[in-house]
């Protein structure tokens, strides 16, 4: 305001012809202009560098707009974009329309899906093999889980070809093609003995070959070993044999094992005389295979002649449970069927009082069977193969 009424007196000044007036308020006038810039100049902030120069810079003051919050256009900005992430949660997420409406879609599938179930008295269920848990029955919903092979659910419901489950989680689905019923073992249940092949340490104290006889052998060996990854065959046959006691308890056998550790010091005429008076009704020994031939693969199964000596009243029940045995194994797993050998040469087998098989599930000397039994999954397989056997056996 100052400037402009300056200015005014000077051109007054100069209509008027006194000069040196006009000169006079021109030079006011160059006076204030100049003061101004000096101002302006003043207001700004001053570069600073990180060198430290000494120069300082100039906090510019926050206008004061009477008390009213007035946000600055970045406050504004941010403002604007959390109500549009909170009144659309969905687009904030970079979803498109087409797949809002198709999520809204299946969730009224899913719904439908789940009206449509009924109801059933609450069973207990396991796996047949490694499956998916889902949030509805359909392949569409969100999976939760994968679910290992021989979990154990709680199922109370059943529609278009699901199951539903509960867990202390929730209630989810599972299809109902990979679920079996698990049943109790209880009076009348079959009963059998499992023998995990060797031990930790052999004992090469002798016994005789069977029951009176001249021949004798090691009480028990040490077995063979992985000659690609290591494992002992002591160490394999104990981790099938666990394994297919879980899966012939879910299906409702009672299960007496031989050993279940390592440390322990058990001759083969021992272990057949444990397995009698478990009251078990079959004996079923697990060993793995080896052979000079690295090339040599596959499963067999080893059982008594029929003119055994020692125990040729079981040759029959032996050979047929070893054939089913073989059969089980060989589908589940798809390795190799070599035979069914029959030789007189087992001292478990010819100290057995019970139908007897010897499971050679495949060779330790073979890299690729060697890996293979190494792996969690293929031993379960396999348990389920021997077990399926089983099944056979007592359904005949």
């Amino acid at each position: 305001m100052k400037e402009r009424k300056k200015g005014g007196k000077a051109r007054k000044a100069f209509g008027a012809g006194k000069a040196w007036q006009a000169l006079a308020a021109i030079l006011c006038l160059c006076a204030l202009s100049l003061g101004c810039m000096g101002c302006a100049a003043g207001r700004e902030p001053m570069e600073t560098d990180e060198g430290g120069s000494g120069r300082e810079s100039v906090r510019m003051q926050e206008p004061d707009y009477g008390g009213r919050q007035v946000l600055s256009p970045e406050k504004v900005e941010t403002a604007i974009l959390k109500e549009e992430i909170s009144a659309y949660p969905l687009a904030a997420e970079s979803q498109d329309v087409g797949s809002i409406e198709k999520q809204q879609q299946l969730k009224k599938e899913f719904e439908e899906l789940k009206a449509a179930f009924t109801d059933l008295e609450a069973i207990e269920v396991y796996t047949t093999a490694n499956v998916k848990v889902r949030t509805a029955p359909s392949t569409e919903a969100d999976m939760v889980l994968l679910a290992e092979k021989g979990s154990v659910f709680l199922k109370n419901g059943e529609g278009g070809g699901w199951s539903r489950v509960v867990t202390q989680e929730g209630v989810y689905y599972i299809k109902s093609e990979y679920l079996r019923e698990k049943k109790k073992a209880g009076e009348g249940s079959h009963v059998v003995a499992i023998d995990a092949g060797h031990q930790n340490k052999a004992n090469t104290e002798k016994e005789p070959i069977g029951p009176g006889a001249s021949e004798t052998k090691m009480k028990v060996t040490g077995g063979t070993r992985g000659t690609t990854t290591g494992l002992y065959e002591y160490e394999l046959t104990l981790m099938v044999s666990e394994k297919l006691r879980t899966e012939l308890e879910n299906r409702g056998y009672q299960v007496y094992m031989v050993r279940e550790t390592h440390d322990v010091d058990i001759s083969n005429s021992e272990r057949a005389k444990m397995a009698y008076d478990s009251g078990a009704e079959i004996f079923v020994r697990i060993h793995a295979n080896g052979s000079e031939n690295s090339k040599a693969n596959g499963a067999m199964t080893i059982c008594p002649t029929q003119k055994n000596p020692y125990v040729s009243d079981l040759y029959a029940d032996s050979q047929r449970l070893s054939s089913l045995i073989l059969d089980g194994l060989t589908a589940s797993t798809g390795c190799k069927r070599e035979r069914v050998w029959e030789t007189d040469t087992m001292s478990g087998i010819n100290w057995s009082e019970l139908p007897v098989s010897i499971v050679e599930m495949g060779y330790m000397t073979n890299p690729e069977e060697d890996r293979k039994m190494a792996q969690e999954d293929y031993q379960q397989l396999i348990a389920a193969g021997i077990a399926d056997g089983i099944d056979a056996y007592f359904a005949e």
